[in-house]
């Protein structure tokens, strides 16, 4: 059954590793991700053989983009940490997530500053205002595509649930 378990946690490790996290965040995923209850931070130090403040600083960001979460026991003053292990809501709060700290900023501040750079005058201002408006235009075709992937995701979720 260890050997099962090893297997298992190395797919999912290289898994996460093809969706860019970097070596510690995809082994604590793989080792949540393979745990049958949450774990605390001194468990995941332990498994992984990191330190604990290592592992702390990385719950701290995977947690923050929804990929983890957090709890806590009546009775007890440690966090416990858990995946969610259905992938395609895992996937669907990773799209949440990008749109929310990356798109809806942009959207919401990119326009004030294309109004200053097509007011200015001052010497590359226009080509700032080119850079600017190409940005916000990846920005504007990203939430179309995010809000089109997650309906889409959850489509077929809904059909594999009928199953």
């Amino acid at each position: 059954m260890e050997t099962a378990k090893k297997e298992f946690q190395n797919l999912v490790y290289q898994s996460m590793k093809s969706y860019g996290l970097d070596e510690l965040s995809s082994k604590l995923l793989a080792v949540l991700y393979s745990a049958p209850d949450p774990l605390t931070l001194d468990d995941l130090s332990k498994k992984t053989g990191y330190s604990f403040s290592a592992v702390s600083a990385a719950m701290k960001l995977l947690s923050g983009v929804k990929l983890v979460e957090k709890t806590k026991r009546s009775g007890s003053k440690k966090l416990y940490f858990s995946v969610q292990r259905d992938m395609l809501t895992l996937s669907i709060n990773a799209i949440r997530s990008k749109n929310e700290h990356m798109v809806v900023p942009a959207l919401q501040n990119l326009p004030a500053m294309i109004e200053r750079c097509r007011n200015s005058d001052a010497e590359g201002s226009e080509d700032m205002l080119n850079i600017i408006e190409d940005y916000y235009q990846q920005m504007v075709a990203l939430e179309l595509i995010f809000k089109k992937l997650i309906e889409y995701t959850e489509n077929i979720r809904a059909e594999v649930n009928k199953r």
